[in-house]
């Protein structure tokens, strides 16, 4: 006996309706996910509040709670004992592995404690904007077009940041730092995320250049440019 029109019309509804709600969401969380990599270049204010004991006490010690506090978190995620759905915007192959936010979280402040801020910036702002903006044109113009613009930009991040040094120190810097944040994002691994990567390889990369010519007596470092309010 066939089902009524009207039946059939009505579960075709459902299932279209349940379609556009899962895409919903899952534009959510794209947009979610986007807008949290580019609000961590506001991390960037570390370097603006003032040189002053207390001060830099707490800017020591706050950044460490906070990724400590998340590491926790991730913990109890991961074992079960908080709900997975609690974490919007997490991705299937983060459900038994530390989600991508611990991993940037751990890359900024090895950036912040470890590094100078000359290198430490374009890494963090490497992350922020190189990261979602690849993600973007990899879905809308394909891999190649992807890459080749994100290493520009991520050049960009380093020449804006390195601008006072000399010229050949400059392109040098912008050449290597830009490839090892493009090698930091294209590189998977899966356990270690490419929010890790694409701010702590380029940093090496650039730290390693910066001790070597200090050893023959070059310091390519320029002057910082941002300075304590």
């Amino acid at each position: 006996m066939r089902k009524p029109k009207n039946t059939q019309r009505g579960t075709v509804n459902r299932r279209f309706e349940r379609m556009k709600k899962t895409n919903s969401i899952e534009f959510d969380r794209h947009l979610f996910r986007r807008v949290f990599h580019t609000f961590a270049a506001s991390f960037l204010i570390y370097y603006s509040l003032p040189n002053e004991l207390w001060i830099n006490t707490l800017k020591f010690y706050i950044p460490i709670v906070i990724v400590i506090f998340a590491l926790i978190i991730e913990y109890l995620r991961i074992k079960g004992w908080i709900k997975a759905s609690h974490f919007f915007g997490l991705r299937t192959y983060e459900e038994k592995r530390p989600a991508g936010y611990l991993y940037f979280g751990v890359a900024t402040l090895i950036l912040l404690l470890f590094f100078p801020q000359q290198i430490a910036i374009p890494c963090i702002l490497c992350a922020c904007f190189s990261d979602p903006i690849i993600g973007e044109i990899r879905h809308h113009l394909g891999i190649k077009e992807a890459y080749v613009i994100g290493f520009i930009i991520c050049m960009f991040f380093f020449g804006l940041t390195w601008f006072r040094a000399d010229i050949w120190i400059l392109v040098l810097v912008s050449i290597l730092g830009g490839s090892g944040a493009l090698v930091g994002e294209v590189k998977k691994f899966w356990f270690i995320d490419d929010d890790f990567m694409i701010q702590i390889l380029p940093a090496i990369l650039i730290l390693i250049l910066w001790q070597g010519l200090q050893v023959t007596g070059i310091d390519i470092l320029p002057a910082k440019i941002i300075l304590p309010a």
